[in-house]
């Protein structure tokens, strides 16, 4: 018998989830509102939906609640950003009659690891972004209050530094450990400021030396085939009210994972639908991205800039769904294919460049590309070209702010395969660069097509 799914409309968003979810936390008020001898004060407004004019944004932390037992506390930026404030957030869990004496103290000492979570998550982020821009040293200077230079301000940084220097070391050595990362982190005085301040240096591999190790430097490109019986059923997941479409065989395909394991033929017995081909899973739905792109692709992404998903939410939900999680292996490989994607995005830009020569029987391009994105194409000294769609269509994606690092960095390898692969035309590519401006110009011949034309 499948359990029974509860819809939760709050103030207009809705929520799915499990009865038995609720009932878990029986003292709060949809934990008594849903016991079965409390039938009679439900206020259903269609079926199994329940609506609650409360606000609807806060309750996802609500529901964490009853699905993990954790109360986790918005962030100041949705503060910010939403009108969020410490008061509505009471005021809600006043209104859901959750236990906040239980539940404060815990949450005050929660709300400061939070805070020193996010900022080895800044570290973290950082490292990620420099690995990605081929910069393999960085350098920070850090006080608890304003000097001259380049020191940035940032009291709580500094002291996290104070306290934690050491654990911040070993955590960063262990997540990086397959970039071999060093740290530094000096305490130092300032005798012109009268202030001390931290100097930290990080050191890391260069991505270059991962590419070349694996023999692949241009993006591994996997084309999934549709099933070859193209009756095979479509399987919907719902999770927590959000819904995720995918063929069966997709799921079958990592058979050591819970969902591998639940949608083999022979375990028909471990699957309840809830409608039909729907099957429902009272879990975290925006995490839920990342699981599902694993088993699309095989590869476990991660999210960097994320503000819906934490690192250890997402580690929640891959030990829940049972596929294995080494964050220090996801977060290298991860990057290392994000160059991957970024040299191949060149290539194919560059590709179009040539073609768009090829259309116009142009046989030279020159373009000039800055390191805070702006593009140029260098004018013909005694031709015009249309290049309305060039300009639409072709050299925005040199503004990826990764792609000048990129260009700057493997533009041999770049340079390498477009010769090879128009071999006809005699592409002859000259790379420079000055003022911190690249510097880029194609020539191309058609002698070998006008002589062999038919």
């Amino acid at each position: 018998m499948p359990e029974e799914k509860i819809i939760l409309n709050i103030g207009g968003i809705k929520y799915e989830t499990f009865r038995s979810t609720l009932t878990s936390q029986p003292e709060t008020l949809l934990g008594t509102i849903f016991q079965d001898q409390n039938e009679c004060i439900k206020n259903s407004v269609n079926g199994n939906e329940y609506f609650f004019n409360r606000n609807g944004e806060l309750f996802c932390y609500i529901m964490e609640f009853y699905r993990t037992g954790k109360l986790l506390f918005p962030t100041m930026y949705l503060w910010h950003e939403d009108q969020i404030t410490y008061q509505h957030f009471e005021e809600e869990l006043d209104y859901f009659q959750i236990n906040k004496s239980k539940l404060f103290s815990s949450l005050a000492s929660q709300i400061a690891k939070n805070s020193i979570d996010r900022y080895i998550s800044s570290l973290e982020q950082s490292i990620i972004s420099n690995y990605i821009s081929f910069n393999n040293k960085i350098s920070l200077s850090i006080s608890d209050i304003n000097r001259s230079g380049n020191s940035v301000c940032d009291y709580k940084a500094y002291d996290i530094l104070t306290h934690m220097k050491e654990k911040i070391e070993k955590q960063l050595v262990e997540t990086f450990f397959e970039l071999n990362l060093k740290w530094e982190c000096q305490q130092k005085y300032d005798n012109i400021n009268h202030c001390s301040f931290f100097e930290v240096n990080i050191s890391i591999s260069s991505p270059i030396e991962k590419l070349l190790e694996s023999g692949s430097v241009q993006s591994r490109i996997t084309f999934i085939q549709d099933p070859i019986n193209k009756s095979e059923e479509k399987i919907i997941l719902n999770i927590g009210g959000k819904k995720y479409e995918t063929f069966q065989s997709t799921l079958t395909a990592q058979p050591e994972t819970l969902l591998g394991t639940m949608f083999q033929d022979r375990n028909k017995s471990m699957r309840h639908p809830i409608n039909g081909n729907e099957y429902f899973f009272d879990r975290n739905s925006e995490a839920f991205y990342y699981i599902m792109e694993f088993y699309r692709t095989g590869n476990i992404t991660f999210p960097y800039e994320s503000r819906k998903v934490t690192y250890k939410q997402l580690e929640e939900e891959f030990n829940y769904f049972q596929i294995p999680f080494n964050k220090s292996t996801v977060i290298c490989s991860s990057a290392l294919e994000t160059i991957r994607n970024n040299i191949n995005t060149l290539i194919l830009t560059f590709e179009k460049l040539i073609i768009y020569c090829c259309d116009n029987l142009r046989n030279n391009i020159r373009i000039e590309i800055g390191c805070n994105g702006e593009i140029r194409i260098v004018p013909s000294n005694n031709r015009w070209y249309d290049e309305e769609n060039l300009r639409k269509y072709c050299l925005p994606k040199f503004k990826n702010r990764y792609m000048y690092h990129t260009l700057n960095n493997m533009q041999t390898h770049i340079s390498d395969h477009l010769v090879k692969k128009f071999s006809d035309l005699e592409i002859n590519w000259r790379f420079s660069l000055y003022n911190s401006q690249i510097h880029i110009s194609i020539s191309l011949s058609f002698g070998n097509i006008y002589k062999n034309f038919k």
